[in-house]
C-alpha cells in the first residue's frame, strides 16, 4: 500500500476569492440601503402629513376660540383684508392659546427639507399649511388661489 504525502498547503480562501466575496456582500448591503432609504422617507413624509392634519385640528380650535386663524393678530382683534405668511415659530406661539406648545408638530429633518409653513388669506379668515416632502410626485397643489408657499413644490392643506 502506497500513502501519498499531503502538501503543507491547509486549505484556505485565495487573495480573489476574499476581494469576490467582499464584492458581493458591499452589493448586498448598497441594495439593503437603498430600500431602508426608501421606507426612511416614505415613513417621514407619513409623518409630515400626519403633522399637517394636527395642526389643521389645531388651526379650528383656535378659529372656534378667536373667529380667526393666526395672522399676526392678538386673539378676537379686528379682522383685516391682508394676507401673509407666519414663521412656523409665531404660529407655535399663537396655537398655544389653545393647545400646548410641544403638541405642535415640527419637522421631523429641518436640516434637509426646511421647516412647514404657514399662510393665511382674507385677513385671518383661511389658511393654507404646507410641507415639502421627500418623495417626488407626492405634492399636491390644492389651494386653487395664490399663496405665498407654492404648493407645486410643496403638499398642501387648505381651510
Amino acid at each position: 500500500m502506497i500513502l501519498k504525502r499531503r502538501s503543507s498547503y491547509q486549505g484556505g480562501f485565495t487573495l480573489i476569492e476574499m476581494v469576490i466575496v467582499i464584492a458581493v456582500i458591499g452589493i448586498l448591503m448598497g441594495i439593503a440601503f437603498n430600500g431602508i432609504s426608501s421606507i426612511q422617507q416614505n415613513a417621514r413624509d407619513t409623518r409630515r402629513l400626519a403633522d399637517l392634519r394636527k395642526v389643521q385640528t389645531h388651526l379650528e380650535l383656535y378659529f372656534n376660540r378667536c373667529g380667526h386663524y393666526p395672522n399676526g393678530q392678538a386673539c378676537g382683534a379686528a379682522i383685516g383684508t391682508g394676507s401673509g405668511a407666519l414663521d412656523w415659530d409665531i404660529l407655535v406661539t399663537a396655537l398655544s392659546s389653545v393647545v400646548s406648545a410641544n403638541e405642535v408638530p415640527t419637522e421631523p429633518l429641518v436640516a434637509k427639507q426646511g421647516k412647514y409653513h404657514y399662510d393665511f388669506g382674507n385677513g385671518g379668515l383661511d389658511y393654507v399649511v404646507s410641507a415639502k416632502m421627500e418623495k417626488l410626485g407626492s405634492n399636491r397643489d390644492v389651494t386653487g388661489t395664490p399663496y405665498i408657499t407654492s404648493c407645486d413644490t410643496y403638499y398642501c392643506i387648505r381651510s
